[in-house]
């Protein structure tokens, strides 16, 4: 017993000298000085870009191109032009400039949202009874019978997971075209 605690502690202290002797140390300035060297051996880029070339871009070759942002309204030659295609009488957006219309598609959206979560709880939760069910019984016939059943409610769980995506990306939609409409935020609460 004494002869293993001996050399455990033997081992012990041998392992507390060797990185002192200079075996298995790593010189971080050595390093540092090997990482600079690399770097300045690296080729430096030769684009710059400012005023006259925020544009357009040539690198390696190739073109690239930025596109400026422009205003939504249309150009005034553009604005005569398309006022004779719309009809007469009731604009279309008439309609959009009221906050009843905005406050309408707002709660429609939310009550779906609100609606698919819940079916999707309530599905999850019916899903856990399945399968708790399926461990449950010990019939191959039963087992088969409630796989099936699981496979089915996991179908349409992921059918309204799809959906509910779907109505918060409409939902996104509404904001956006409701900022781009002017709207005031207000309208939206």
């Amino acid at each position: 017993m004494r002869i293993i605690l001996l050399f455990l502690v033997m081992a012990f202290l041998g392992s507390a000298v060797s990185p002192l002797l200079g075996k298995g140390t790593i010189d971080l300035m050595a390093l540092k000085k090997e990482e600079e060297a690399r770097r300045k051996k690296l080729a430096k880029s030769k684009l710059a870009v400012n005023d006259s070339n925020v544009n357009s871009i040539s690198a390696g070759g190739k073109q690239y191109g930025f596109v400026q942002m422009e205003s939504e309204g249309a150009p005034p030659e553009e604005d005569a032009a398309q006022a004779p295609t719309q009809p007469k009488g009731k604009a279309e957006g008439d309609e959009t400039k009221q906050p009843d219309f905005w406050k309408k598609q707002l709660g429609d959206l939310e009550e779906r949202i609100t609606t698919l979560k819940a079916e999707i709880e309530s599905a999850q939760l019916e899903l856990n009874k399945l399968w708790a069910d399926f461990y449950v019984k010990n019939v191959a016939a039963e087992q088969q019978a409630i796989r099936d059943q699981i496979s089915q409610k996991t179908n349409e769980m992921e059918q309204k997971k799809l959906f509910l995506s779907e109505s918060e990306a409409q939902l996104e939609q509404l904001y956006e075209k409701a900022r781009k409409a002017g709207i005031p935020p207000g309208w939206l609460r």
